[in-house]
């Protein structure tokens, strides 16, 4: 039987892992990378599971779907960018598989091990030094007519934004069934703190530890000036009611994609399975900042301070 980590815990932990999937970016097998990180795996006698594009390419015998790994494994390890991740978490976390992400995309906020370090900050989490970073989804029903006619799960975000028309949306929001806001906007985002390093980020949304529990709600360009950004709490159930717009469409991570019209509902709460992200001992948030926005580097020289 699979065992469930417990999260928030930073002490080292026992769990073993005896089936460990490996994905790599979607339509693109990172072949030498991936046959690194197999024989990491299979030279401590841990079996490897593949889907069944990269098991081909691999030579491996035996293929899986994500549904099948899902069920099966122990551990999930991710190469890729931080859109990788996105995409393979949404599809794993209700399975409850804990993962651990390795940049081979661009910024990588979320795949935090560095590829060069792979073999021996693997080798760290094998041998129990590891802590768990719990991160929680977002959820989020479009519901017309009263009806549910889509619904998705979001690492990132939930945004509305606008179409091609290019005209603005009109929007209430309500919390917990008291009246927050009525606003026109290009758009609106509903942000974990997990987000707040991405979309959410360039509308000049706050960084959000993400140990902090709560959800991080911001107007895209919106008409009036005095709309700032507004932290609720994690347990918050939001309502955002379309009253008026040319064409606009409901984003999950900037992956899936629903199209919005006039009278839909859009009921987002928090998601029932966190994920489970598997850091190493020396992993910390701050460290990830300072490496991935140069925050501790002096504009005048450009060197560490």
């Amino acid at each position: 039987m699979k065992q469930v980590l417990n999260s928030g815990s930073a002490e080292e932990q026992v769990t073993e892992f005896k089936k460990v999937a490996i994905f790599s970016r979607r339509g693109k097998v990172l072949v030498e990378p991936m046959k690194k990180l197999a024989e990491i795996f299979t030279k401590t006698g841990r079996e490897v599971l593949l889907e069944h594009e990269a098991a081909e390419v691999l030579g491996f015998e035996k293929g899986y779907t994500l549904p099948e790994i899902g069920k099966l494994a122990d551990l999930a390890v991710i190469l890729g960018g931080d859109g990788t991740m996105l995409g393979i978490c949404r599809k794993l976390v209700s399975y409850r598989v804990p993962v651990i992400g390795i940049n081979a995309g661009h910024l990588g906020f979320i795949t935090d091990i560095c590829f060069d370090n792979m073999e021996s900050e693997i080798k760290e989490v094998l041998d129990g030094h590891y802590f768990i970073d719990s991160r929680i989804f977002l959820k989020a029903d479009q519901v017309r007519d009263g009806k549910t006619i889509y619904s998705g799960i979001a690492l990132n975000e939930i945004c509305v934004s606008r179409g091609i028309s290019g005209g603005m949306i009109d929007f209430s929001v309500a919390v917990n069934k008291l009246q927050l806001s009525a606003q026109r906007a290009d758009g609106i985002i509903f942000s974990t703190p997990t987000g707040s390093t991405a979309y959410a980020l360039s509308v000049g949304g706050p960084l959000i530890a993400p140990t902090v529990p709560c959800i991080l709600m911001i107007s895209v360009a919106p008409h009036t000036l005095s709309n700032r950004p507004l932290i609720l709490a994690q347990e918050s159930l939001i309502e955002l009611d379309i009253l008026d717009i040319r064409d606009a469409g409901l984003y999950y991570d900037m992956q899936d994609f629903t199209e919005v019209k006039v009278g839909d509902k859009i009921v987002i709460k928090p998601y029932e399975h966190p994920l489970h992200i598997l850091h190493p001992r020396s992993h910390n948030f701050f460290d990830t900042i300072n490496r991935k926005l140069h925050w501790n580097l002096m504009p005048t020289t450009r060197t560490p301070s």
